[in-house]
């Protein structure tokens, strides 16, 4: 009985290590996303800024827009 319930707490213990390593993870992807979608936000900002004649020389991309 006494080697059953300790394997239940380390089976317990390492399903929540694992959930944790889980949801760092995710939250260190979500911060890249975020940060790309800020990054791209910011081109077009600058595109936008920059005016169609420098979009039409080729500085900025269309898709930007």
């Amino acid at each position: 009985m006494l080697h059953e319930e300790q394997m239940e707490e380390k089976r317990k213990k390492d399903q929540e290590d694992i959930r944790k390593r889980i949801k760092e993870v995710e939250r260190q992807e979500a911060e890249e996303r975020e940060a790309d979608r800020e990054r791209k936000r910011e081109t077009a900002r600058r595109a936008k800024k920059a005016g169609h004649e420098a979009i039409r020389k080729g500085k900025y991309l269309w898709c930007t827009q």
